[in-house]
């Protein structure tokens, strides 16, 4: 009933940025820029951030993934849990984060590896794109400070934010890499510190969460050219981001250098991790603020968030496809409860609707 609460009061909340953006931006004003929108343009950054998302990411986590195993699973295979853990991603309360679990037992079923393995190297994956992705934002925000006198209430919000993210990384590293007086890892000592330990759920699974950090200390440790093909390749995925957004921009009538991508880029990401789902209004609301700062207009701003999300939605039906496609292939099979509950709702409909036939 709380989860149910919190989705409906989320949704309101993102519901309401989206009419206050609308607002800002003029709809008659974002209804001509989106009919001029040329569609080759949309095709070739749907294309392009395809490309980002599922090919660079995927061959990322492959290196990963198969750096954590003998058993070298096949691309496709990691494409198509790549894609459905950013359907289920989408539409949970934080966009970058949410299908985690789904990927990583795709992943156990596909490969035959354990379940620690697999989650291990879903980690290590976001871990090392998201500090990718921290390093630009870092950049669009000094961009921001450099060129703009921004108001003292955004300049220290977002100040605040760039030294938690420092404050987290460092925490993550030194805890997983080097030995601590306590003897917890990064993740045991969140669970320690926040009391999360006395849940059942987890007391039993602390074997398991032990292991797993065990096998992510082991890879930065000791999987150094993996690592750095991985941090490659996330920098690429960042770069092609990157140049979705100039082409974009460029698309609206406006001609910029590489900075402003790079300052749209922070303010994006922050709208990503907003919890509601699909970033609705939040994402619409912080394009259009920061179009507005930059001086592209408030209007183009809402436009851009319109075509970047058609972009999102249409990789979400493909990866919703993956995911029936993987449900379908292991439909004899009998999932663990460990499985993610959407894995297990998505299996238990299907095998009904065969059981019907």
């Amino acid at each position: 009933m709380k989860k149910l609460f919190f989705l409906l009061f989320s949704l309101l909340i993102g519901l309401l940025l989206l009419i206050l953006s609308i607002q800002q931006a003029g709809i008659d004003s974002v209804i001509k820029t989106v009919l001029l929108f040329p569609l080759p343009a949309i095709l070739a950054v749907f294309l392009i951030n395809f490309f980002a998302i599922c090919v660079v990411g995927a061959i990322r986590w492959k290196i990963i993934v198969d750096s954590q195993s003998s058993y070298k699973i096949g691309f496709i295979k990691v494409l198509r849990a790549k894609l459905a853990g950013f359907a289920v991603s989408y539409i949970t309360p934080s966009v970058l984060v949410g299908g985690e679990p789904v990927r990583a037992y795709m992943i156990k079923e596909e490969a035959g590896c354990d379940w620690e393995k697999s989650f291990a190297s879903v980690i290590i994956d976001q871990a090392i794109y998201f500090f990718t992705m921290f390093l630009f934002m870092v950049m669009g925000f000094l961009f921001l400070v450099d060129h703009f006198s921004l108001p003292l209430s955004v300049f220290y919000g977002f100040g605040t934010i760039i030294l938690a993210t420092i404050l987290f990384f460092y925490l993550f590293y030194s805890r997983l890499i080097n030995k601590n007086s306590d003897g917890h890892g990064f993740f045991m000592f969140i669970i320690k510190t926040v009391r999360l330990d006395k849940i059942k759920f987890i007391e039993r699974k602390k074997e398991n969460i032990e292991r797993t950090e065990k096998i992510i200390a082991r890879f930065f440790k000791k999987e150094n050219g993996a690592f750095v093909k991985a941090f490659a390749l996330a920098i690429v995925e960042v770069l092609m981001y990157l140049i979705t957004i100039w082409i974009i921009i460029l698309y609206l009538g406006e001609i910029v250098d590489f900075a402003y991508p790079a300052a749209i880029f922070f303010i994006l990401t922050l709208a990503n991790f907003v919890p509601i789902p699909g970033s609705l209004g939040s994402f619409e609301a912080s394009l259009t603020f920061i179009f507005d700062l930059l001086g592209l207009g408030k209007s183009n701003g809402f436009t851009f968030s319109l075509i970047f999300r058609s972009i999102n939605i249409a990789l979400v039906f493909v990866g919703f496809f993956s995911l029936i496609y993987f449900e379908l292939r292991t439909i004899s099979h009998h999932f663990s409860l460990e499985a993610p509950k959407p894995l297990l709702k998505i299996h238990r409909f299907l095998t009904k609707m065969i059981r019907r036939k």
